[in-house]
């Protein structure tokens, strides 16, 4: 009886470490996470992919959802960082999570914007939580060689600084 209680308590300490690890989250200078998910358009869609069949560019993925104010103000705003640099390599991809809008709903929220990113849904959020997003609008940016650079909450004018600075020195980069 007490080898098998010194047993459980062995394997209970055990699991703990296991299931952080599987969902640790990603750390400034490390391999960005992978996913596949899907778009709007219902495509089925890897992260590997942007870098892959798109070429090496520089990455920001933001998490954002149509219920959240200041998302509107950042989707807006990244889409003119978007449209400034993408012929210096800057690739931006909304990632909606913690909304459950339905895809047509999300194509009017973007349009009403005025945003033309391309959209990635995380429907359960299991993305977002990969991430560790806790927070919206959350931002990562990601380098040409898919490692994690920064991550930003939020949506402001010292937000935007830091981003931008962060973003410039990435895209000068060949």
């Amino acid at each position: 009886m007490r080898y098998k209680a010194i047993l459980i308590l062995i394997f209970l300490s055990i699991i703990p470490t296991f299931f952080s690890s599987a969902y640790a989250q990603p750390q400034i200078g490390e391999k960005t996470p992978g996913f596949i998910t899907s778009t709007l358009d219902g495509k089925r869609i890897a992260l590997k992919d942007y870098w892959e069949q798109q070429g090496k560019k520089v990455l920001v993925l933001s998490f954002f959802a149509t219920w959240c104010q200041p998302c509107k103000e950042d989707l807006r705003y990244l889409q003119k960082v978007q449209d400034k640099n993408a012929d210096k390599g800057l690739q931006v991809v909304a990632v909606l999570t913690q909304d459950s809008s339905k895809d047509r709903v999300v194509k009017e929220f973007m349009g009403k914007l005025g945003v033309s990113l391309s959209v990635l849904t995380d429907e359960y959020g299991i993305i977002g939580k990969r991430y560790a997003v806790t927070a919206l609008p959350c931002n990562f940016v990601v380098d040409k060689d898919g490692i994690l650079k920064a991550k930003y909450f939020g949506y402001g004018e010292d937000v935007k600084k830091r981003f931008e600075n962060q973003l410039m020195g990435l895209l000068s980069k060949p």
